[in-house]
């Protein structure tokens, strides 16, 4: 699971740094026009392909950004994912770990059980709580895959 997480956030910091490199880019390049048009009084001949230049230079930009977000979320999303997923096997082993020891309390030291309906009621709600957890850690992994 982490080993994915943190491939999957590689990934991620790739994509960003790209999408970053590529919205320096385009600033460049509006820089330079804007440098050539102003300091070396470079004339616009054809007013058209200025503006499909500056439309199509805003689209890159906003779709850049739009990747940028989206990748910043996913990734935050999976963060959250990872601790969930942390927490339910923690909480799992803590429900083992509560019933090794009854065993053994049972089984080692010959402890008397009184009340078999509070034994069953106990047994009950312990694998209710393992149900639970193991189904939270499952719909974890299905939306961070």
């Amino acid at each position: 699971i982490v080993l994915v997480v943190v491939t999957v956030e590689v990934v991620a910091v790739v994509v960003v740094v790209a999408e970053v490199v590529a919205i320096v880019d385009v600033l460049v390049v509006v820089m330079v026009v804007v440098a050539l048009v102003v300091l070396v009084d470079v004339v616009v001949v054809d007013v058209e392909l200025v503006v499909i230049v500056v439309v199509v230079l805003v689209a890159v930009l906003v779709v850049e950004l739009v990747v940028v977000l989206i990748v910043l979320v996913v990734v935050t999303v999976e963060v959250v994912a990872v601790v969930v997923v942390v927490a339910e096997v923690v909480a799992i082993v803590d429900v083992l770990v509560v019933v090794m020891v009854v065993v053994a309390l049972v089984v080692l030291v010959d402890v008397v059980v009184v009340d078999v309906e509070l034994v069953v009621i106990v047994v009950v709600v312990l694998v209710a709580v393992l149900v639970v957890e193991l189904v939270v850690v499952l719909i974890v992994l299905v939306v961070v895959t």
